[in-house]
């Protein structure tokens, strides 16, 4: 297997493996209830990103650092270029009366409108530790990402060990050809030979013949072999 054929089936393989644990995801988190949450307080970060492609491969740096610092770490890391991306961080209180809980979860801005304190909304829990929650509709992203991730896992795979068994395939088939050819070309060869083998023994037994030629040239042999010694 050359290194293409093992690149392929190293992240055929990656992505089958998230989709099998994205589908186990899935599975335990589809029986967690829907529980009321309020927004207790919001922090906010800023997550910087920075992409530099070589010729054949790409380097990522990345860092979380506080909003109001942007401006200096750009400063500072000024060879690069970054993508600035804000996140919310909320604390909630989940549930009400003596049950509710605070959690904490990250939050995603509403159209142009950040979260803010007391902004109510409905998240998922799980029953077995109510401080894990997370936002409603993520099955539906989830099962996306589980769907695509096997698709092209499986046509990774594919591609990988699909040119290997058509190479098999054609040497069989070559090889099987050929073994055919040549026996069927070795019968020819021994039907001819009975056949001339039958028409040879089928011929009348016949004098040899000597070309006019060769009785010419007889002729003369025999001329000078008898006057070879004679005295005039």
């Amino acid at each position: 297997m050359n290194t293409a054929k093992i690149k392929l089936v190293l992240i055929g393989g990656f992505c089958m493996l998230i989709a099998v644990f994205g589908g186990k995801d899935i599975i335990k988190k589809s029986g967690w209830p829907e529980a009321p949450a309020e927004i207790l307080a919001v922090a906010v970060e800023c997550d910087m990103e920075s992409t530099a492609h070589k010729i054949v491969y790409k380097t990522v740096s990345t860092a979380t650092i506080p909003c109001e610092l942007v401006d200096a770490f750009k400063t500072v890391h000024a060879d690069k270029e970054w993508k600035v991306t804000q996140k919310f961080t909320g604390t909630l209180r989940v549930g009400t009366g003596a049950d509710a809980v605070e959690a904490t979860m990250e939050l995603n801005k509403s159209g142009d409108r950040e979260p803010q304190v007391g902004d109510k909304l409905t998240v998922v829990q799980n029953p077995a530790k109510p401080t894990q929650i997370e936002r409603t509709g993520m099955t539906g992203t989830r099962l996306t990402i589980v769907i695509g991730a096997g698709l092209l896992g499986a046509l990774l795979l594919y591609f990988a060990f699909r040119p290997r068994r058509q190479a098999l395939a054609s040497a069989t088939a070559g090889t099987t050809g050929g073994d055919a050819g040549a026996d069927q070309r070795a019968r020819q060869a021994d039907a001819l030979i009975a056949a001339a083998l039958a028409k040879q023994a089928t011929l009348p037994n016949q004098p040899a013949r000597t070309a006019p030629a060769g009785l010419a040239r007889e002729g003369r042999f025999a001329g000078q072999r008898s006057n070879f010694g004679r005295r005039n």
